[in-house]
């Protein structure tokens, strides 16, 4: 949503709603959505800031998250790792679907995570 939103964030690799698996998709965005609204209204961060956190990291079968990656900060250090955070936090998350495993075709996919503080 855009206009009057303090924060929100976007996974621009993973469309829930467009893929074969979205059912996991949206479990997996939910958790690191509630996690990261929670981080910021636990010590009201993030008051006076505006701009964006890009991570990177892998999605692993096992509901594991590797090789996570910073590859921009628009919003210094301290909210940056509070980005992290959410996706770490709720980890591991549920294990694939046989069916998402064999569609993937891999034990991982990329995924790429922005987040938005307005």
């Amino acid at each position: 949503q855009e206009g009057g939103v303090k924060r929100r964030v976007e996974i621009s690799s993973v469309h829930a709603k467009a893929t074969p698996f979205g059912a996991y998709d949206s479990l997996f965005i939910g958790a690191v959505q509630d996690r990261w609204f929670s981080l910021l209204e636990s010590r009201d961060f993030a008051r006076d800031r505006t701009g964006k956190v890009v991570l990177e990291f892998r999605l692993n079968y096992d509901g594991r998250i590797t090789d996570m990656k910073e590859v921009e900060n628009e919003v210094g250090e301290l909210l940056g790792l509070l980005c992290q955070k959410a996706v770490l936090d709720p980890a591991p998350f549920a294990k694939w679907p046989s069916d998402l495993r064999r569609m993937v075709g891999a034990d991982y996919r990329e995924v790429r995570f922005t987040f938005f503080y307005n």
